[in-house]
């Protein structure tokens, strides 16, 4: 009889913390940025165009491997985006560009604090390019839908603070701009 008590009690506390993480996971707006003062933050404020793209891997090994060399080797303020080398690329509308403000700057979790799974894989499969109006890039944002991760070219760019349903909403732009590579197809 103990042991059932002593198990009720453990399960109703379990499933009780879950709630609160969950509760606290969930992406809501904190905060209430125009779209004038979300533009004036770097990359936004420098970029004549924003792409976002695709990118398949073009040598066996690991998946989104050939993604990370390229975008290694890319010299910010010097080297222009080669469309060529990705399979999907578009412009992102002035309507996709405030959404994407939108979910970065004013989306985040409850203030309570949880803790954040990493997850171990990293394959990315998409970025997003900010260009000077001579198409030079300025700044990269490398997405892993597949592990909810990211890296970029400069400490000061980021997808803002983490929330469960952020790289969905991240993704959602990406479909709607109909990119389907690491979005709706994977492999």
């Amino acid at each position: 009889m103990r042991k059932f008590l002593f198990l009720t009690i453990l399960l109703v506390q379990y499933s009780f913390s879950q709630s609160q993480y969950e509760k606290n996971a969930q992406c809501i707006r904190t905060k209430n940025l125009s779209e004038k003062e979300r533009l004036t933050h770097f990359p936004f404020s420098k970029a004549a165009q924003i792409k976002i793209i695709s990118f398949k891997d073009k040598s066996d090994g690991t998946l989104g491997h050939d993604l990370m060399n390229y975008m290694n080797s890319i010299v910010i303020g010097k080297d222009t985006l080669a469309s060529n080398l990705y399979d999907e690329i578009t412009n992102l509308t002035p309507q996709q560009i405030n959404q994407l403000t939108d979910i970065i700057f004013n989306y985040s979790h409850k203030k309570e604090p949880y803790a954040i799974a990493q997850a171990g894989c990293y394959m990315p499969r998409n970025a997003i390019f900010f260009l000077d109006d001579n198409n030079t890039i300025i700044a990269w944002l490398e997405l892993c839908f597949g592990c909810d991760n990211y890296r970029t070219s400069d400490k000061k760019l980021t997808i803002g603070e983490y929330c469960d349903q952020k790289y969905d909403m991240l993704k959602s732009i990406f479909k709607e701009a109909k990119i389907q590579y690491g979005i709706t197809i994977t492999e």
